[in-house]
């Protein structure tokens, strides 16, 4: 069992609720392990009052028994407007893990925005980011509810290094950042959910026609700065697309990452709020040892392509191969995963500076959902330490430092080289 959390646990001085957090689409596969790393770190004495939520009452009671310590449990169905805002009344945080968010979680994100309530997911859905930011970053900052989005592998790793990068090159030089280049040293592996929310954004109906606040802004949503403007802090993806090879021993081969448009994404947010640099190009790619290893990866990549996009070789893999929503991989496999995220920071007078942040488990689910829980509990019990006020934001530019020290003193090592 993972040892019992060594914060202080003070709530923060936000309105008194009945709970610090409450965690959202807790019978989920990520959400089980979230359920399971509170009851395991944080359980039901040492002063963090939580619960878990979802539709099924069912299942949140087994749930509850079986892993939450007995915790309390809300039923609220991602459409049901009176139980989202009854939940969203009783918590000074929700932590949600309930997707494909641009299918059930606007609901719940906007009655957290209006209500004033912080809010944290783990969506990878870019798109539906816009569209919140469109719709709903002023009412947040009126409100003063911190949503906070991309709080889990999709995008904490990137998004919090860039941050501490960009930081420590403005503090020991004072230059601005130009470039951020990641090379990506992972073990993982994807869950039914994580799929299901994939083949919704390449063939689902509900991102056709749909996103069309973002529009009416006349520019990037992810560039909203705090006074309702387009930032002068931009950032342009450059990610490597297919093979990109080293010319120097220090640094790694790397080829495409499925992920990196999501965390370019990420930063381009944090960058246009907290302001690195007024251009930067960001490059990122999943990294190898050998060229022969590259290769390989590429190969396999094309021809799971070709399954994905003819229906019908699609259709045989989720039905026959491919795992369901709530399904993902063994406990066995996800303690063998890992991440490791080189970060080399280049500022506009050539210094560079580098780090890197690592995870000794499974990234993706298991650690996605350690990310999240500490994201929440920066908010819930530090949140009067956080700079800034509302918004739709990312830990990038919201929980920062504080979410940092979180991570390491729960598993997560990060150091400057």
């Amino acid at each position: 069992m993972t040892t019992l959390h060594t914060f202080p646990f003070r709530s923060s001085p936000k309105a008194k609720k009945k709970y610090d957090l409450v965690l959202y689409g807790a019978t989920g596969f990520t959400g089980v392990l979230a359920t399971k790393y509170l009851a395991a770190t944080y359980g039901q004495k040492l002063g963090v009052k939580w619960a878990i939520a979802g539709r099924s009452a069912e299942k949140l009671k087994k749930l509850s028994a079986e892993h939450g310590g007995g915790c309390d449990f809300l039923v609220a169905d991602a459409a049901d407007e009176d139980a989202i805002i009854k939940m969203v009344k009783q918590t000074k945080v929700i932590a949600s893990t309930a997707g494909p968010f641009a299918r059930y979680g606007t609901l719940l994100l906007a009655t957290c925005a209006k209500l004033g309530t912080d809010y944290c997911d783990i969506t990878g859905e870019t798109n539906w980011v816009r569209e919140m930011i469109a719709k709903y970053d002023n009412v947040a900052r009126a409100t003063k509810a911190r949503i906070v989005v991309h709080c889990g592998h999709d995008s904490i790793p990137w998004d919090l290094s860039a941050y501490l990068l960009a930081s420590k090159l403005k503090k020991d030089t004072g230059e601005e950042v130009a470039k951020l280049d990641f090379y990506d040293d992972i073990k993982s592996a994807p869950s039914g959910g994580t799929l299901e929310t994939a083949f919704g954004i390449m063939f689902g109906k509900e991102n056709r026609g749909k996103f069309t606040e973002q529009k009416k802004l006349g520019f990037d949503a992810l560039l909203l700065n705090a006074s309702g403007g387009k930032s002068e802090y931009g950032l342009k993806a450059r990610n490597v697309d297919l093979l990109k090879f080293s010319n120097k021993k220090a640094l790694p081969h790397r080829s495409f990452f499925f992920m990196a448009p999501v965390n370019a994404n990420a930063v381009k947010r944090s960058n246009a709020l907290n302001k690195y640099g007024p251009s930067i190009k960001y490059v990122e790619g999943q990294s190898f040892t050998s060229r022969l290893g590259a290769i390989l990866y590429v190969l396999s990549w094309a021809i799971y392509g070709v399954f994905v996009y003819i229906a019908p070789l699609r259709f045989l893999m989720r039905k026959f191969f491919l795992p369901k929503p709530g399904q993902g991989p063994s406990e066995e496999y996800m303690d063998s995963g890992h991440l490791n995220v080189l970060g080399v920071c280049t500022g506009t007078s050539g210094t560079t500076v580098k780090s890197m942040m690592s995870f000794s488990v499974d990234p993706g689910y298991k650690d996605t959902a350690r990310m999240l829980v500490e994201s929440a509990l920066v908010l819930a019990l530090e949140g009067e330490k956080v700079e800034g006020g509302g918004g739709v934001l990312t830990p990038g530019a919201c929980q920062k430092d504080l979410l940092l020290e979180r991570l390491k003193e729960t598993g997560t090592v990060f150091k400057y080289f």
